[in-house]
């Protein structure tokens, strides 16, 4: 554990329990309740001082703090002076207030760090334009006549100039409301659009409840140029442009997005001919690399036979681009083809077609797609399918059985943030609620069942947790503050013994009876509460202690994530710290495919990888690697993982007390021609 992720620890912690501690505090003090000691920290105090009546102090033990209140000990004795201050003294209401108070503070602290954090960060200096990077065809603003490059100048009245203040609009929609009035500049003038959004559902794979929103079926990003072939017999198809090939240029004009793409092929004459380079997965870097291909230029001569013949091409963001041999699509899908529909809605983008996919994944989903100029019609049930993460403990996926591109989109225009303090206070909001929600329904689901307890965390999580958001940046510091914040208040509502939540079920019991609570019911109640929060702590820790067994101990485990790591790095382009974790032998091989000598460093290995390189399988979420039975010695060992949806053996070797990848011994387990 590094230096810095104890003092990222120890800050978190601090500031959560101290702002808890503090709304104890204040409203104590605002209800005429003694406070004696207002701690940060544990044990015996490193500073202290008494103003007033009350001690204030910061402890040895940095992991929290405390405040003491005169009565809160049934052996406290009440001096006749402290008559009626004393915690046990207050009123029903009044216990209620200091009990929520702690929890309301917690709740209430997310707004106090986001608001300032986007208000004055840099970061949030410019924002996405309201310009219209691409719409979904069955989606309301498409059929309204939304078009992609239209710029969003104004909806009900009200100036537009950012996306997030569409998303603001379309998020107030309610059943029932009129359209939105959508005003658009187009082509130098412009058009008043009637848009409905429309109500489509969402399903959240890891806690399993689906919610329903409203859309109107745009995105702010671009189509990147990457391109699918529709029709057999289309110009494109005889210039020999080929699914998922990237078009670089047309005639010499570079095609930054899909619409370039289109425009340009479109403009071509019967009598001419243009060039078309375009970039295109290409051969393996190993023979036993098949998922690590070079991507080569290729100049290709498109023309047309009659004026307005049509491309052929779609985007190729709804395309198949790998399938699992083993799963539940490898039944009806193959490469290439290009999806249409999910149970009889038409979707042209990749992100609404997912939604589809993905909500209710329990229920079987009929799929057209195109293949070879086919429509063709099918059934995919989805598997459940259990996985174990590292931090995230134990969790179901519904498995799709085959992926698409995973980049589809390129960044459109930002434009100056012209209302920081708006736009700072829809952050803040948005995130609280989104938050709120999955907390809510993570605890529900602890006790019903929806959410595995292995997901329960605990001190040492944090401190990982901690740590690592540290080392990512003040901005994801801050904003996993803001989550365990909101998770310790709303835990701490819980009418659970002990918690803030038990004392305002008490206080509140009393209120309805009108009568106190006696004193064996209370202790009765308090020893249920130490015995629960005893256990969840002795069960958070052992789910620590495994977390940290995974991530950490033993070798093995060491060993697969770094393999599991270069198999994924390339196409995160970040293969610098990956290429120190394979052998000498796999590194000088992979420097002499990218046409550089034995003795290149694995910086200029890396940077000629994601210049050269690209995949042809997009990863699977990837089954619990196995050392092989029986291929297990102290040099090496024979593994097997999940990389694209194929199972792979890799020989793992042992290297100065070190486990490096060969990665010139993988061999598939099922080999299979995609």
């Amino acid at each position: 554990m590094t230096p810095l992720t104890i003092i990222a620890a120890i800050v978190l912690v601090g500031v959560l329990i101290t702002i808890h501690e503090f709304g104890h505090f204040i409203v104590a003090k605002l209800c005429g309740v003694k406070v004696e000691v207002f701690s940060i920290g544990f044990g015996r105090p490193i500073l202290e001082i008494t103003r007033g009546e009350t001690n204030y102090r910061i402890a040895w033990i940095p992991f929290g703090g405390y405040v003491r209140m005169l009565g809160q000990d049934p052996e406290d004795e009440v001096s006749p002076e402290d008559e009626g201050r004393s915690l046990p003294e207050q009123s029903a209401i009044a216990r209620i207030a200091i009990a929520f108070a702690g929890p309301a503070m917690n709740i209430l602290l997310p707004f106090l760090i986001v608001l300032p954090m986007v208000a004055f960060s840099d970061q949030y200096d410019e924002v996405h334009s309201s310009r219209v990077g691409a719409t979904d065809h069955s989606m309301p603003g498409h059929l309204a006549g939304l078009r992609k490059g239209d710029t969003i100048t104004s909806i009900d009245g009200n100036s537009i100039h950012a996306f997030w203040q569409v998303i603001e609009h379309i998020n107030a929609y309610e059943p029932g409301d009129e359209p939105l009035s959508i005003v658009v500049e187009r082509a130098g003038g412009s058009k008043t659009l009637s848009v409905r959004p429309k109500a489509v559902h969402y399903s959240d794979p890891f806690l399993g409840y689906t919610k329903t929103t409203f859309v109107i079926g745009y995105q702010p990003d671009m189509l990147n140029p990457l391109v699918a072939v529709t029709e057999p017999n289309s110009p494109s198809a005889r210039a020999g442009i080929r699914t998922f090939d990237k078009v670089l240029s047309v005639g010499g004009v570079e095609t930054v997005r899909f619409l370039d793409v289109m425009e340009r092929l479109r403009a071509v004459t019967p009598d001419t001919t243009v060039t078309v380079v375009v970039e295109r997965v290409g051969d393996a870097v190993l023979p036993t690399l098949d998922f690590l291909r070079h991507r080569t230029r290729v100049e290709l001569k498109y023309s047309v036979r009659e004026a307005g013949e049509a491309p052929g091409l779609r985007h190729a963001g709804t395309c198949v681009t790998s399938v699992d041999p083993n799963g539940p699509a490898s039944e009806i899908l193959k490469q290439g083809d290009c999806l249409i529909s999910v149970d009889g809605f038409t979707q042209n983008l990749g992100a609404f077609l997912n939604r589809r996919l993905n909500t209710h994944p329990e229920r079987p989903k009929t799929l057209q797609w195109l293949r070879d100029g086919e429509m063709m019609t099918g059934s995919l049930q989805r598997r459940a399918v259990s996985r174990t993460d590292a931090m995230a403990g134990e969790y179901t996926i519904w498995s799709l059985g085959f992926s698409r591109p995973r980049y589809e989109m390129i960044p459109n225009e930002k434009v100056v943030n012209q209302d920081r303090l708006a736009h700072a206070w829809y952050e803040a909001h948005s995130r609280f609620t989104r938050q709120t929600e999955q907390i809510l329904r993570a605890i529900g689901g602890m006790f019903t069942g929806a959410v595995s307890p292995t997901q329960l965390s605990g001190p040492l999580t944090i401190f990982q947790l901690a740590g690592r958001a540290a080392k990512q940046g003040w901005d994801v510091y801050l904003n996993l503050m803001v989550l365990l914040s909101l998770s310790i208040g709303f835990f701490n509502l819980l009418p659970i013994p002990l918690l803030d939540g038990g004392h305002i079920l008490v206080a509140f019991v009393e209120l309805i009876t009108r009568r106190p609570t006696s004193p064996q019911v209370l202790e009765a109640f308090q020893r249920v509460g130490v015995i629960f929060i005893l256990g969840l702590f002795v069960f958070a820790m052992v789910n620590d202690s495994v977390r940290t067994w995974r991530t950490v101990k033993p070798d093995d485990h060491v060993s697969i994530d770094r393999l599991k790591g270069l198999m994924g790095s390339v196409y995160r382009n970040d293969v610098s710290g990956q290429l120190a974790q394979v052998t000498p032998e796999t590194r000088t091989l992979i420097a002499e495919k990218v046409g550089l000598p034995n003795s290149a460093t694995k910086e200029a290995i890396a940077e000629r990888l994601v210049v050269f390189l690209g995949w042809r399988f997009e990863l699977a979420p990837a089954s619990v690697p196995q050392i092989v039975e029986g291929a297990d010695s102290k040099t090496k060992r024979v593994v097997r993982a999940e990389v694209g949806g194929r199972d792979i053996l890799v020989t793992m070797k042992n290297i100065s007390g070190r486990w490096f990848a060969d990665l010139t011994s993988i061999r598939l387990v099922n080999p299979v021609d995609l």
